[in-house]
């Protein structure tokens, strides 16, 4: 589904254990994987800027490294905050 600048499948995507990866103007990278921390589940995104793979990408290179609970609400929320940086991406504000 369309969600401002991203493309992106329904919470169930993750449910079952997907991650999802991509990219828009070229250099803003991101990827959505369920992650556990403390016993939770949680949404995690991580954003950077450059065109590597996730692999090549060292942690300390992660312009965002951004955590939503993990439910439809907390998807919404992901996609929020990426479409705010995106935007701040996109005026130069990054």
């Amino acid at each position: 589904m369309l969600h401002g600048y991203f493309d992106l499948p329904t919470f169930a995507f993750w449910n079952f254990g997907n991650i999802w990866t991509g990219s828009i103007f070229t250099n803003f990278s991101y990827r959505i994987f369920k992650d556990t921390v403390d016993e939770t589940d949680i949404l995690h995104t991580v954003v950077w800027i450059g065109m590597k793979c996730f692999d090549l990408v060292a942690p300390e290179e992660y312009a965002f490294d951004h955590r939503e609970e993990f439910s439809a609400e907390g998807l919404e929320k992901t996609t929020a905050f990426l479409n705010e940086k995106a935007e701040e991406y996109k005026n130069g504000k990054l």
